[in-house]
């Protein structure tokens, strides 16, 4: 993941955080305001760059709430 060049530094760090927060486990619940803390970015913005991972089969995602996310890392 590291290395590929079709992912941008934005969603790299998001998907640094997501993989150290679900370290060991791979379904995690997240919400938009923890990500806020880490990096600069607004809801619109997060859910781009999780369908960036999805789109390259990183991570599946489901927002249940306004917000709020269960991730799946692959």
């Amino acid at each position: 993941m590291w290395k590929d060049k079709r992912i941008k530094p934005e969603t790299k760090i998001i998907y640094s955080y997501i993989y150290a927060k679900g370290f060991n486990n791979l379904l995690l619940h997240i919400d938009i305001g923890e990500i806020q803390k880490v990096i600069r970015i607004k809801k619109v913005g997060f859910k781009k760059n999780l369908l960036i991972l999805e789109k390259f089969k990183y991570i599946l995602f489901k927002e249940y709430d306004n917000g709020m996310y269960l991730i799946h890392i692959l």
